[in-house]
């Protein structure tokens, strides 16, 4: 979301630019939101006004009207597009940055400015602790591949920072674990059997350890100091994202750490980038489309507009979105 540089190119090159995918997201985005703010409440609102009491009473009225049911639907899955194309644009932008500090002072800043509307638009509360914006989960997760290149890359360790190795393969397992486990798969594994999250660390943890101790037998030290920095990066941010509670959490925070360590490689990192989340969560499943943009993407900024339209667009539209349910009554408001 932040600087992308422009290629030196003189000639402009074929393909998509970044402005491109920076509007892309933006309408996938958009689409995501007014189908949450607007759309959703309103058939919250006809599904309560049909005073339906039984499950058949409820799956004859969704029969009946199946714009209303699966709209909603189709179009949350058009907005799956939006926060994959965001972290590949947020590691673009760390990468050519000449500010990282700059960079991460405008996410935390936009993160504040956008709380309110954030909660107003989908909790129709002025303060909601319990849900927080996907700026912070961004802001979050550059500190997250800051910390991975400066102590994982840029820092020479001493060596015995290697005997940290495994204790971080347990640390960054369990931590994938629990993220399986509150995902798509624990519930769909909790669907025949109730399991506890903790068996999922568990679980993670070993697996790791063994998949680790294996590979990781021809590592020289600084190999591993370098896992070492990557697995408690993502540990550490990830948690965090997950105890505050913000947008994609967790899964955000490790699915912008894949997407910078495979940079070099811009469609496999976005690909695997999109597997984190859909593996972790299966409505993200359509962000594969935008494979094919990405694919497209010729390195270059594009059209200059001012990078804080693209940051102000985030808190705006979700204020406009609210001010237009609550004037249609689709919505109410409280304090908290």
């Amino acid at each position: 979301m932040d600087s992308i540089l422009a290629t030196t190119n003189t000639e402009t090159k074929s393909g998509i630019n970044g402005t491109a995918l920076k509007i892309i997201a933006l309408v996938a985005m958009f689409i995501d939101h007014f189908t949450a703010v607007i759309l959703q409440n309103k058939l919250a609102l006809l599904i309560q006004a049909a005073n339906l009491t039984t499950a058949q009473e409820r799956a004859a009225w969704i029969s009946s009207h199946p714009l209303w049911t699966f709209g909603p639907v189709i179009l949350r899955l058009i907005g799956r597009f939006g926060f994959p194309l965001f972290v590949y644009l947020l590691v673009e932008g760390y990468t050519h940055t000449r500010s990282v500090k700059k960079y991460a002072i405008n996410l935390a800043v936009f993160a504040a400015i956008s709380e309110l509307p954030f909660n107003l638009g989908f909790e129709s509360k002025l303060f909601y602790p319990e849900y927080q914006n996907v700026f912070l989960t961004l802001f979050l997760g550059l500190l997250c591949i800051w910390a991975i290149d400066e102590f994982g890359f840029k820092r020479e360790w001493n060596k015995k920072a290697s005997l940290l190795f495994f204790p971080a393969v347990l640390v960054l397992g369990a931590f994938c674990g629990y993220l399986f486990g509150i995902g798509t798969p624990g519930a769909i594994i909790n669907s025949f059997a109730e399991i506890p999250v903790y068996y999922y660390c568990l679980a993670g943890a070993l697996i790791l350890f063994i998949i680790m101790a294996i590979a990781g037998r021809k590592w020289d030290d600084a190999k591993k100091v370098q896992f070492i920095a990557i697995a408690l990066s993502i540990s550490a941010f990830g948690t965090i994202a997950e105890l505050l509670k913000t947008d994609y959490s967790g899964v955000g925070i490790l699915t912008i750490a894949v997407m910078y360590l495979f940079r070099a490689k811009k469609v496999k990192a976005f690909a695997l980038g999109c597997t984190v989340l859909t593996v972790l969560n299966l409505a993200e499943i359509t962000a594969y489309f935008m494979l094919i943009p990405v694919s497209k993407y010729n390195g270059e900024r594009g059209p200059k507009i001012n990078k804080y339209f693209f940051y102000a667009f985030y808190p705006v539209h979700l204020g406009i979105l609210y001010l237009v349910a609550y004037v249609l009554g689709i919505v109410g408001f409280a304090l908290y």
